[in-house]
């Protein structure tokens, strides 16, 4: 499968999963975010796609870490630049365990219980946090490696940008959605602020699944390149005869 038609399809099978889910919690519930959030099938996907993702870096490493020559091997491991996809499948593979597990939301709970915090708007963005915290290690994991990546820009690029930028708008929706403080203050009419609560959460929840989609798709057209093409970062030298 090219790797533009398998685009086209995960997206086409996200957007279909979010519509269908919204559509199922205004009719079961007039909530349209019922069926997004821990414990639904949801999350159930989310996980199975990061797993995805995580398999493909997989696979990714060991194609190139059979074009690595020995005296690459033998580098530290900061100068193995294709290590990077090994370290972004056990990332992937850590946050599908997180969503399933509920890991980040259980440190969450023990930092306030074992640093006796209050609940207020605060502590309450503390998982917030932990999740950006995971962000920002793998932006130094990236840019540490980005030698490796720079030359996977061509096919990784424009899905990359998009899955980053419905992360950001994410970002906003869940920030916006926390409570009905927000859009309580903006309206002035409780009932009003409860249903664009709703909305907003349901956005969020759409706007976690599609970029992973959207990723997928990204490290799906580096494999194939990988595999079908046979990228090396650094060509071994011509063998003289002897």
């Amino acid at each position: 499968m090219s790797s533009q038609l398998f685009l086209r399809r995960i997206v086409a099978f996200n957007l279909a999963v979010i519509v269908f889910t919204i559509i199922l919690g205004l009719w079961k519930t007039g909530n349209p975010s019922r069926y997004f959030g821990e414990g639904r099938y949801t999350t159930f996907l989310s996980a199975a796609q990061l797993l995805t993702i995580g398999g493909l870096a997989w696979q990714i490493f060991t194609v190139r870490n059979r074009q690595a020559t020995l005296d690459r091997e033998r580098r530290p491991l900061l100068q193995r630049a294709h290590y990077v996809w090994l370290l972004m499948a056990a990332g992937f593979a850590f946050l599908a365990v997180d969503e399933v597990g509920e890991v980040h939301e259980r440190m969450d709970r023990f930092i306030i219980r074992g640093l006796d915090l209050p609940h207020n708007p605060l502590t309450d963005r503390l998982d917030d946090a932990i999740m950006m915290s995971y962000g920002l290690i793998g932006l130094g994991v990236l840019w540490i490696y980005r030698k490796e990546l720079l030359a996977y820009q061509r096919c990784m690029r424009g899905p990359m940008m998009a899955g980053f930028g419905c992360l950001f708008l994410g970002l906003l929706c869940d920030t916006a959605s926390n409570d009905d403080r927000f859009f309580h203050w903006l309206t002035g009419d409780l009932p009003l602020a409860k249903k664009l609560n709703g909305w907003f959460s349901a956005f969020e929840g759409a706007l976690t699944l599609l970029p992973e989609g959207l990723f997928m798709a990204a490290f799906y057209a580096a494999w194939k390149e990988t595999k079908e093409s046979g990228v090396l970062m650094n060509p071994p030298a011509p063998v003289q005869p002897m």
